[in-house]
């Protein structure tokens, strides 16, 4: 009676909706937030705080003692600069070639038809399925100086003796690149997914060539997942150690081998930690400026339209 009474004279009546309080929603993300507290922050504060300890090994200063020595010593000297100028070279050389392969491989994927694609994608996703550690095992192989490359090399006549190729930065670089390639493919596939087709086909229909079609329409769209790809590419490459180890051996001269060592062999742990926190810091560097270049191009390529 009271509905009717409602919906027939809607001025007369008031109808109060019952209170309810709100789900606790927020509740459902601590356990995430506190595992990240645990399993992330709570370590690297940890890190960055025997960073900040004297450099002797052993022991932990309270917080009067707090110094900047590792820190110095590390800026001070021309052997340990050069280990992370190595490192981010080596890295953005890493970034770069994954970068083009990828794009040539997300392309070739995005433009293929339905049944090969399927297929492409199963050969480029592959290699994730095994693990890092036998992927590098099997450069050694290949690249060893009784691996395949050299024997087929010899055997005809184009060498006398085995290359040097192992325990090189290009054999670290041609590792890491294989290793992280599919990362970088990943990322730009879903960029290119998003690009409707009818605008390639609309500037191929306006007599643009192929390379001024992928200039101007299908690279500037898909700057986000290039900036998504390269952000986890360079940040795996820095922090990467099982394929710097087996390629390059323990005088590879990258900061992962030099911060096992630093931990494992000579027991400093305090200028190991100061290690770790230049690594994460030009890492988080790096992040910034391409998101913030990402951002920029965006916003002016699009204002360019």
């Amino acid at each position: 009676m009271t509905a009717h009474a409602a919906i027939l004279a809607p001025d007369s009546l008031t109808v109060v909706a019952p209170a309810r309080g709100r789900p606790p929603v927020g509740l459902l993300v601590l356990p995430g937030l506190a595992l990240l507290v645990l399993g992330l922050f709570l370590p690297l504060g940890q890190v960055l705080w025997m960073s900040l300890n004297p450099p002797e090994p052993g022991v932990i200063a309270p917080v009067a003692e707090l110094t900047l020595a590792n820190y110095a010593r590390l800026m001070r000297s021309d052997f340990y600069l050069g280990i992370v100028v190595r490192t981010l070279w080596l890295s953005a050389l890493t970034t770069l070639l994954t970068a083009v392969f990828g794009m040539v491989l997300g392309l070739s994927v995005w433009r293929a038809r339905p049944s090969v694609r399927g297929m492409l994608l199963v050969m480029i996703l592959a290699p994730l399925l095994v693990s890092i550690v036998a992927r590098t095992y099997g450069w050694v192989v290949l690249l060893g100086d009784k691996g395949a490359l050299n024997s087929v090399l010899m055997a005809l006549g184009l060498t006398d003796e085995p290359l040097r190729i192992m325990y090189t930065q290009p054999a670290v670089l041609i590792g890491l690149v294989h290793v992280f390639l599919p990362f970088m493919v990943l990322s730009l596939l879903g960029a290119l997914d998003r690009i409707d087709p009818s605008l390639t086909e609309a500037a191929a229909t306006l007599g643009a060539s192929r390379w001024h079609v992928f200039r101007h329409v299908i690279l500037p769209l898909s700057v986000p997942g290039l900036a998504s790809g390269t952000i986890i590419v360079f940040s795996l490459s820095m922090s990467s150690y099982v394929t710097p180890a087996l390629m390059g051996g323990s005088r590879s001269g990258l900061m992962t081998t030099f911060i096992y060592q630093q931990f494992s062999v000579t027991m400093n742990w305090h200028f190991g930690a100061t290690m770790v926190a230049v690594l994460l810091a030009a890492t988080l560097a790096l992040l910034l400026a391409v998101v913030g270049w990402s951002r920029w191009y965006t916003r002016q390529w699009s204002l360019a339209r």
